[in-house]
């Protein structure tokens, strides 16, 4: 058994922002922390010790984005792994940093678990949620 993985769960709409927490919180891997909106986010990172894995919708509310939320997070915590999330079919894919995994709503919660996995495999050693 290993330590449980810090996730940063970023996201404007709080129902969801619950049900990816709920989904997350199901397993032995994961703590969670709900964070709604960029301006929430980045505050957020500037005290928080460690996050191991952020997952960020793409479209957030306080004057920054998914992507470049996540591209703050890769500076601050170099070992993060990224899950970048939309429904907008004009996001570019090349546009996450390369360490990070898409995903594309909608998605199941395995689809999440396995995007989170990929992502952790990305930045370290292989991981097993």
């Amino acid at each position: 058994m290993g330590t449980k993985k810090t996730v940063l769960i970023v996201y404007d709409d709080a129902l969801l922002l619950q049900s990816l927490d709920m989904r997350l919180s199901m397993t032995d891997s994961f703590q969670t922390v709900q964070v709604k909106g960029g301006n929430g986010a980045l505050s957020h990172m500037q005290n928080a010790p460690l996050i191991d894995v952020i997952v960020a919708d793409v479209i957030l509310a306080g004057g920054t984005n998914g992507i470049a939320l996540c591209q703050r997070a890769i500076e601050r915590y170099p070992g993060i792994a990224v899950v970048v999330i939309t429904a907008d079919t004009e996001v570019d894919c090349a546009e996450i940093p390369p360490r990070g995994v898409f995903l594309r709503k909608p998605f199941s919660g395995e689809r999440l678990l396995e995007s989170i996995g990929l992502a952790l495999e990305r930045v370290g050693p292989t991981f097993q949620a």
